[in-house]
C-alpha cells in the first residue's frame, strides 16, 4: 500500500465512521446535530488536509525529502533564514555532487551541468519538510545518448539517505562500501552528506533525509563531526600503492580534493590531499602533475580514490613519458 493510499484511506475512514455513527444514532431514535458530528473529527481532518496530503505529494514526487527540526522551524511559519539555508545548501550540495559524478564518469561536465534542473516538489509543516527532484533533461539541451547519465544521477541522490546508516558514533563503517562500492563516488556522496549536515547556527538541529523505497537517516552536528574526521583520511578497501600522472581537472580546496585525468587513458582518479593549500591548488589546476600514495581500485583494478602523500607538478615535455597506470 502506498503512502498516498494510506493517507487517503485514513481520511475516508474518518468520514465513513462519522456517517456510520449518525446512521446508528438515527436507527435508535436519537438525533445528532451535523455540527456535533463534524466537530468530533474536525481537528483530525484539518491536520490531514494541512499536513498529511502535502507531505504525501512530496514523498511521491521527490528523489530526496528533507525534514528539518529545530527552534527556527518549530512554528507553522519557519524562519526565512532557516528555509533559505536549507534550500540553498541542498541546491549547492546536489549540484556539486552531480558535477563530480559527471567528471568521475568521464563525461562532459560543463555541458551536462547546464542541463541539471532541480525542482522543489513541495513543502509541508510539521517542523519543515522539503522535497527535491531532478527533472528529466530536454533533448534540445542534451542528446538522448546522455539520458542514462541523469538516470544514474537520480539513483545517486536517492542513495544518500541509505548511506547515513554507515555513520556510526565515531566513524564511517564498512557498510558505506557495500552501499556505494565505487570508492570515488562513495567519497563524493559522503562529502555531500557532510555539506548537508546542519551546523546548528541557523536554528536547525537535525535533518532527516529519505527517498522513495529507501531507508531514511538523520544528520546532525554529531554526524557532521564524524564525517569531517572520516573525510580527512578515508578508509580504503584493498589498499595499493602507486604513482600516477595526468592533468589536474578539478579542485575542491575546502574538502582538499582534486580530480586527476590520466595522460593516456583519460580515466579519472579522485585524490585526497590533506596538505593542499591555496597556492599549491592555483599552481596545479589545469596543469600536469604526478601524485603518489595509497589508493583503492575498483573491481577491475582501476585506481579510483588515492590518499596522496606527494603532489609534484611536471613539465609538459614529460607527459608523454609518464603514465604510471596499471594495465587493466
Amino acid at each position: 500500500m502506498t503512502t498516498e493510499s494510506l493517507t487517503t484511506n485514513y481520511f475516508r475512514a474518518h468520514l465513513e465512521n462519522m456517517v456510520a455513527l449518525a446512521l446508528a444514532a438515527q436507527k435508535h431514535g436519537q438525533t445528532v446535530a451535523p455540527s456535533e458530528m463534524v466537530r468530533s473529527i474536525e481537528s483530525t481532518l484539518l491536520e490531514l488536509i494541512h499536513t498529511g496530503f502535502p507531505l504525501e505529494r512530496i514523498l511521491e514526487k521527490s528523489d530526496l525529502v528533507l525534514h528539518a527540526e529545530g527552534p527556527a522551524v518549530r512554528d507553522a511559519a519557519p524562519q526565512l533564514t532557516a528555509f533559505n539555508w536549507l534550500s540553498s545548501k541542498t541546491n549547492q550540495s546536489l549540484r556539486k555532487l552531480a558535477g563530480e559524478m559527471f567528471n568521475l564518469q568521464e563525461k562532459d561536465e560543463k555541458r551536462l551541468r547546464k542541463a541539471i534542473d532541480l525542482r522543489l516538489t513541495g513543502m509541508a509543516p510539521g517542523s519543515l519538510y522539503l522535497g527535491f527532484a531532478l527533472a528529466p533533461p530536454t533533448q534540445d539541451i542534451i542528446p538522448a545518448s546522455d539520458e542514462p547519465v541523469f538516470l544514474q544521477l537520480k539513483e545517486v541522490f536517492r542513495s544518500l539517505p541509505e548511506l547515513t546508516d554507515a555513520i556510526d558514533d565515531e566513524e564511517v563503517t564498512p557498510l558505506a562500501a557495500e552501499i556505494v562500492p565505487d570508492a570515488a563516488e562513495r567519497d563524493a556522496s559522503l562529502t555531500a552528506l557532510y555539506n548537508l549536515a546542519p551546523t546548528g547556527k541557523v536554528g536547525i538541529h537535525t535533518l532527516d533525509i529519505s527517498s522513495p523505497g529507501r531507508t531514511g537517516g538523520t544528520l546532525s552536528q554529531r554526524e557532521r563531526t564524524v564525517l569531517h574526521t572520516a573525510l580527512k583520511r578515508p578508509d580504503l578497501i584493498s589498499r595499493k600503492r602507486g604513482i600516477f600522472t595526468g592533468e589536474v581537472r578539478e579542485i575542491d580546496l575546502d574538502r582538499q580534493r582534486l580530480h586527476l585525468r590520466e595522460t593516456n587513458s583519460g580515466r579519472i582518479l579522485r585524490c585526497v590531499l590533506p596538505m593542499l593549500d591555496r597556492g599549491q591548488a592555483k599552481a596545479v589546476l589545469g596543469e600536469f602533475a604526478r601524485v603518489s600514495g595509497e589508493y583503492e581500485p575498483d573491481r577491475n583494478g582501476v585506481p579510483r580514490l588515492m590518499l596522496v602523500e606527494d603532489l609534484e607538478p611536471i613539465l609538459f615535455a614529460e607527459q608523454t613519458k609518464l603514465t604510471g597506470w596499471p594495465d587493466v
